[in-house]
């Protein structure tokens, strides 16, 4: 379920924590796996993967979290984007097709298959790609849903770095969007 939108600069007083969404028991791995695999994928997206990159990038992060060890982890949400981004930043090449064939997920479909993108999700995405990294990093833990406090916190930041780059961020994205002032904050 969406939040509903929120006045800029305010996300961190009324967006609740999301480290841990009560939605999904600690117990229920395939139930994490399902509910996690897409957005990781698209967090990953937002930071200028492709599709297949962050594919790859999620797939070994939640290999890396195994059944047994995630119910161990204080945050495992938080835990798996730091891994899957370290995993997207370790690739050595750049795919727009997977050399292998993609991992299905339980259920037997294929969590790129899912990651399908409106038009304006896809512009989005290539203006992400069009910032200064560390403004696109942050870009992406905001849109995943995380407040400024818990960005700072995971990204070893000050709450007052990312605020700014945040802010950087919105600005460049306004003008390579070729937003006016006005058609920005709608």
């Amino acid at each position: 379920m969406a939040e509903p939108p929120v006045a800029a600069g305010t996300e961190a007083q009324h967006r609740p924590a999301v480290l841990n969404p009560p939605t999904v028991r600690r117990d229920d791995f395939d139930l994490f796996y399902t509910h996690e695999m897409r957005a990781v994928s698209v967090f990953l997206m937002h930071q200028g993967a492709t599709p297949y990159e962050a594919a790859d990038a999620a797939h070994e992060a939640i290999a890396k979290l195994l059944p047994d060890q995630w119910r161990t982890l204080e945050h495992p949400r938080a835990w798996l984007r730091i891994t899957a981004q370290r995993c997207y930043w370790r690739q050595d090449n750049c795919r727009t097709a997977p050399t292998d064939p993609v991992p299905d997920r339980p259920g037997g479909t294929c969590p790129v298959a899912e990651v399908l993108l409106t038009d304006t999700q896809q512009r989005v995405v290539e203006a992400l790609r069009q910032l200064a990294p560390g403004r696109r990093t942050v870009m992406a833990w905001l849109l995943d849903g995380f407040a400024y406090d818990e960005i700072a916190q995971i990204l070893e930041m000050t709450p007052a770095a990312v605020r700014q780059n945040i802010c950087r961020a919105r600005k460049d994205l306004i003008t390579i969007l070729d937003l006016d002032k006005g058609d920005a904050h709608e």
